[in-house]
């Protein structure tokens, strides 16, 4: 994900089962490839009467400045933004997915279309708790089996990267999990000259 660090700040910044349902649609993003840009989360006030005074919206009763909206933007992989890009298959999918989880699209109003925009009503405007932000597991040091190393060091190695050995310190647990994950799924589609059963077998 390009605007991968961005975008989990400005996740941070919102409400907070807003955050918790907003991660888990950009770890679905994320996981599927869907490149975007999460521009604006929480809004305040003033700027709410700034974008109101443009016509850049219509009410003073904004779910950002409660911390129960976002802002996306799809982006390609050099992280520009495609504006036009919300009729694209896999963004359909992800706003498809937002909307499972309870979340409303901006695309879908008739009176103002917001297609950047998606909002968690939760129990209605203003019934989240701001300033509670969702705990993420602390990094700690995390080794990697012997198997797992070995599927590092190989899909390193095919894809050019040369400072795999570095890949186990420090990192968040449940990021190297994901990642060794990730690693399967590559040697699945390249299995020629890899021990790829024993990898499964023993993950």
């Amino acid at each position: 994900m390009y605007y991968d660090s961005r975008n989990r700040e400005n996740i941070s910044k919102l409400a907070y089962n807003t955050q918790l349902v907003a991660l888990k649609w950009y770890e679905y993003c994320v996981k599927n490839n869907i490149n975007i840009l999460i521009y604006e989360t929480i809004r305040t006030k003033a700027q709410q009467k700034e974008n109101v005074s443009k016509g850049a919206s219509q009410t003073m009763k904004s779910y950002h400045i409660v911390g129960q909206a976002l802002d996306f933007v799809p982006v390609n992989d050099k992280g520009q933004t495609l504006w036009s890009g919300y009729e694209a298959s896999n963004v359909k999918k992800a706003i498809s997915y937002a909307k499972s989880l309870g979340f409303e699209w901006g695309g879908d109003w008739k009176s103002f279309v917001d297609k950047p925009h998606l909002q968690f009503n939760y129990k209605g405007y203003g019934s989240d708790i701001l300033g509670k932000k969702v705990e993420v597991s602390k990094k700690e040091e995390f080794k990697l089996s012997k198997v797992q190393q070995k599927a590092v060091d190989r899909v390193a190695k095919e894809l050019g990267i040369t400072d795999a050995a570095n890949l186990d310190k420090t990192m968040i647990k449940a990021d190297i999990l994901v990642l060794f994950d990730r690693m399967l799924d590559v040697l699945e589609d390249k299995r020629g000259g890899y021990d790829y059963k024993l990898l499964k077998e023993e993950k």
